[in-house]
């Protein structure tokens, strides 16, 4: 009798820890469901300023013809295992710690991890409406679930601990005017180099001599604006970039027939400062 009551206990013992081990084994473990978030989090700000930033900005006042729309992308990383289909990604945005409206202002477009691949795009639709002319939008998105990824990843190589690496700021205008370094006796300056400041001629300088607008701009709190622009602009390097943009001005007219002009129809040429 006393043989039974232990078997029987045993028994009970035994089925116990099959239903637990049959438990734990149909709970998703971490290793079964793909996480996706903003690439930007793993890269060391050390070596990219840039693409470890959380954020963006955009101003659509620079372009000429003034467009509709632009359309930026925002790269995005898996963590998990690669797929042999493109898998979509998705995002919302932040309505309560953002300014621009979404369906208005701002459009998810149809974004994916392409099959194969670690890393994807976001694409997101900035829309350039009346108000950006004067007003600057923020809109902070977040990455959302759907049925292949899983959002809940927050903690990622360099991110530091007020951030999450499933959110990211796009900042965007239509301002359009000179960048500081181009105003004042620095405006001047400038002004005898490349001519009088036009939003389509600052972007063909940046184009042909690639670089950006934050290379004409200085912080008047810990900087002078004369020693920046000489410290960019030396008097040797001036002639250089000038006879590099003249030569895309010629080839531009051999091209085209004709003269490139700015937005406001006026002729692209340099300044008479420098010959």
């Amino acid at each position: 009798m006393k043989t039974n009551k232990i078997n029987a206990a045993l028994l009970i013992c035994l089925l116990a820890t099959l239903m637990s081990s049959c438990a734990y084994d149909s709970l998703p473990v971490y290793e079964d469901v793909d996480r996706v978030y903003f690439l930007w989090a793993r890269i060391n700000p050390t070596q990219s300023t840039t693409a470890s930033s959380d954020k963006v900005e955009v101003n659509l006042g620079y372009d000429n013809p003034v467009k509709s729309d632009s359309t930026i992308s925002i790269s995005v990383s898996l963590m998990g295992r690669v797929s042999d289909k493109d898998r979509p990604v998705n995002a919302e945005l932040i309505k309560t710690e953002s300014s621009a409206v979404q369906g208005q202002d701002i459009e998810f477009l149809p974004s994916f991890i392409p099959a194969g691949q670690e890393t994807g795009k976001l694409r997101v639709r900035i829309n350039n409406t009346k108000k950006l002319e004067s007003t600057v939008l923020m809109a902070r998105i977040r990455l959302i679930p759907n049925e292949y990824f899983h959002v809940d990843f927050t903690e990622v190589g360099f991110l530091q601990k007020e951030k999450s690496a499933l959110e990211y700021n796009i900042y965007f205008d239509a301002i359009a005017e000179a960048p500081n370094l181009w105003r004042g006796e620095t405006g001047v300056m400038l002004n005898q180099y490349f001519g009088s400041y036009s939003n389509a001629k600052f972007q063909l300088i940046c184009d042909v001599l690639g670089i950006t607008r934050d290379f004409f701009m200085y912080d008047p709190e810990t900087e002078s604006a004369m020693d920046v622009l000489n410290a960019r602009i030396p008097s040797e390097l001036s002639y250089g970039m000038i006879a590099q943009i003249n030569r895309y001005l010629d080839q531009y007219e051999k091209e085209h027939g004709k003269k490139p002009t700015d937005e406001n129809g006026v002729e692209i040429k340099m300044g008479t400062g420098i010959k």
